[in-house]
């Protein structure tokens, strides 16, 4: 059996996103059939002594992660993470370190293939918690209507309608949870294992993820209470299903990245607590940071994980103090200058500091970075971007 398995596992991984192979069906086939075999010990034992998976697998899944074929990647990425995020099972056993360090050595050797990759989780984990807020407030307004409805005389048939609605809607935002969980566990990897991804270089990254950060918890208590969100979410399975296992991933992400911002081969990094700080989100961040609200009882556990909390309290302390130094400081550059010439044309919050071509709008570096990322029309004048580069005096100043 392991001879026979052995050459399919070959099979799989070659060709599960070779270009050659136009079925998308026959494609997403062998990479459930991965993402099956990766569940069990006995099975990632084949993988690791398997020549093709070694050299092609890691590479290959992070180059399948597209519009089609990301959610039987993330179910095989998610299976190497487990038993490491916080407030996740400790009782999981560990036995796929070999190929967590082949994924981790694809991701720092091919920055580019990575960075794409990153776009993409981010692009996915945006849409799904999109659609997963939708569906919450449907969830919402059909309760709504039916408590109504049976305050007045209504025929059962009718009634009979609504609840077979309401199931449906309850297994599709149960459905869609799971899809944005395992994103969002994959990424609390990524910050564990590749800090300097998001602390290092531009700061592109660690923006895009702390605004993901905040979008998540924007959508999940915007018009969501927790018992209507448990209950929206309940699933028949000895699983305890809550927010928490939304919530658990992004907690892991922001203290996985105080932890390398502190430790002293980081050397020169970005600022996570200055990005937190100038985002536009007083609500979520400042007043009553929601992941120190929430009762954690339940999901963390262990000495470790409750420590960790506390490290969230001192980020709460040092946001309400960046923030204030920030708005003190805006203030004494507006009573300096009276122009806003020299301001980036898409955030009106940064130095213009690069240039987009031939339309010569000006923003800043940061906003051009991400804007060319999913886009290369501009939106304000709708001319095509055919280049971005730094203005004169930015160019001087690295120089």
């Amino acid at each position: 059996m392991k001879q026979g398995l052995a050459s399919f596992v070959t099979f799989a991984v070659t060709h599960f996103n070779d270009p050659r192979i136009s079925s998308a069906e026959l494609k997403d086939l062998l990479l459930q059939s991965i993402s099956v075999l990766v569940q069990y010990k006995e099975f990632i034992a084949v993988f690791e002594r398997n020549e093709a998976a070694i050299q092609r697998m890691p590479k290959a899944l992070l180059s399948a992660f597209d519009n089609r074929s990301w959610v039987p990647v993330t179910n095989i990425l998610v299976q190497l993470c487990k038993g490491s995020g916080f407030g996740s099972s400790k009782h999981v056993e560990v036995f796929f370190y070999f190929l967590q360090k082949l994924l981790l050595d694809a991701c720092v050797q091919d920055e580019e293939l990575f960075s794409a990759f990153l776009n993409c989780l981010f692009n996915t984990l945006s849409w799904s918690m999109t659609e997963f807020s939708v569906s919450i407030r449907e969830m919402q307004e059909n309760y709504q209507f039916l408590g109504k409805e049976l305050n007045i005389w209504i025929n059962l048939l009718s009634i009979f309608s609504f609840i077979c609605i309401l199931d449906i809607l309850q297994r599709k935002c149960s459905v869609i949870f799971d899809l944005s969980c395992n994103p969002a566990r994959v990424l609390e990897f990524c910050t564990r294992e590749i800090p300097q991804a998001f602390l290092s270089g531009v700061d592109t990254n660690l923006r895009r993820l702390t605004e993901l950060i905040v979008f998540i918890i924007n959508q999940l208590t915007s018009s969501v209470d927790p018992e209507f969100l448990d209950l929206s979410i309940r699933r028949p399975s000895p699983e305890k299903v809550n927010g928490g296992m939304i919530l658990g991933p992004l907690a892991g992400i922001i203290l996985n990245l105080l932890d390398a911002s502190q430790e002293a081969d980081c050397g020169d990094h970005n600022d996570i607590v200055n990005i937190f700080a100038s985002m536009d989100c007083a609500e979520t961040v400042l007043h009553g940071f929601y992941l120190l609200e929430y009762n954690w009882a339940g999901l963390v556990k262990g000495v470790d994980d409750i420590s960790k909390l506390k490290q969230l309290e001192t980020l709460s302390s040092l946001l309400i103090c960046q923030k204030e130094s920030q708005e003190f400081e805006m203030m004494v550059c507006a009573e300096e200058s009276n122009s806003d010439n020299n301001i980036c044309c898409i955030c009106y919050a940064c130095e213009a500091n690069a240039q987009f071509v031939p339309c010569s709008h000006s923003p800043c570096f940061g906003c051009k970075t991400r804007h060319v990322l999913n886009c290369q029309r501009y939106f304000f004048c709708n001319a095509t971007v055919t280049e971005a580069v730094r203005t004169e005096a930015e160019a001087a100043n690295i120089a």
